[in-house]
């Protein structure tokens, strides 16, 4: 199976490498010429347009729909190239509308349409090259079933669900959960740091009373200056996203508006580069006149061991199905 790769950015290149000392033949793209030639250097071909790049298999890993849209489209995008047949995996940073779009475009030329999302607790350059990473994935079985082996060769987890926007959707709502928990420990770090309480105090207060959930929270929290997670830019991209679906469902999100104008706070104090717990925290520094300096962790993340990749079936394609 040819393999195509377009976008070899923090996630992208990283994806490349794993897949290559892995023993896949890929093709790969992107606007940088630069990890074309190191890619190259592994065995990889390089290609001059998203056109060229597409295999029996192709990987699209872009920033946000807008990335994607502009590698689609026009004589050298990758959807005309994209035989019949084919298999596309959609792991950039859509939203679930575009993947419905997509989906459509796909289908109309007879390809298979898979939409996808990454998962890992820690940086793409950390966790990729370990395999320490899920994905979730949606969209037809057949196609789901001709993907696994080359999942397994680049993760520890898949995670299959019906349809291909769905793993977009829940990718947004792990990052809404994980956006309104920095501000939440932001905000009660400052109070009880105001009152002379270390919040590592706390944290051991939650361990000792068997708050767990609680007490990871505010763990990962306390080790913000580690660089673990993704930037506040991103962070505040899925939240807009997350909006933009709400708006066009009439559905009102007030917590999240909240969490959004934070955010743009954060930005405007020019903290978009930093982790989101990071930039939380820097920020209610500001607001609050407080020092939080002292309100962290140094000590490292502990990853996991790495095991034998796992395939677990959830929603309608989890019928007469035990994980493999």
């Amino acid at each position: 199976m040819e393999i195509g790769i377009i976008g070899l950015g923090n996630a992208g290149k990283p994806i490349a490498e794993r897949l290559l000392k892995k023993g896949r033949r890929l093709k790969v793209y992107d606007l940088n010429p630069a990890p074309m030639e190191d890619l190259a250097k592994l065995g990889a071909v390089k290609t001059h347009s998203a056109g060229e790049a597409v295999g029996d298999l192709t990987l699209i890993v872009l920033p946000s729909s807008i990335e994607v849209k502009s590698a689609a489209l026009g004589n050298k995008g990758f959807l005309a190239a994209l035989q019949p047949g084919s298999i596309l995996v959609d792991l950039s940073g859509t939203d679930p509308g575009f993947a419905r779009e997509l989906e459509k475009k796909c289908d109309e030329r007879n390809v298979d349409f898979l939409g996808a999302t990454l998962h890992a607790a820690g940086a793409p350059a950390v966790t990729i090259p370990k395999g320490l990473l899920s994905v979730v994935i949606g969209g037809k079985e057949a196609a789901l079933e001709k993907c696994l082996a080359v999942l397994k060769d680049l993760c520890q987890k898949i995670i299959c669900v019906p349809e291909p926007w769905m793993p977009k959707a829940m990718k947004i709502a792990v990052i809404m959960f994980a956006a309104t928990s920095s501000i939440v420990c932001a905000e009660v770090f400052s109070w009880l740091t105001a009152q002379g309480i270390d919040p590592k105090l706390f944290l051991r207060l939650l361990q000792t009373t068997g708050s767990r959930e609680s007490a990871t929270r505010v763990e990962e929290f306390l080790k913000r200056g580690k660089s673990y997670g993704g930037a506040l830019s991103n962070s505040y991209k899925d939240i807009r996203q997350a909006l933009e679906t709400a708006a066009a469902l009439e559905l009102p999100l007030p917590l999240m508006n909240t969490v959004n104008q934070l955010q743009e706070m954060a930005r405007a104090q020019g903290l978009t580069r930093l982790n989101t717990p990071a930039a939380i925290g820097k920020l209610y520094e500001i607001l609050t006149a407080t020092d939080l300096s002292e309100a962290t962790l140094e000590s490292e993340r502990v990853f996991p061991e790495p095991h034998e990749p796992q395939v677990v079936y959830l929603g309608k394609t989890a019928q007469n199905r035990t994980p493999v």
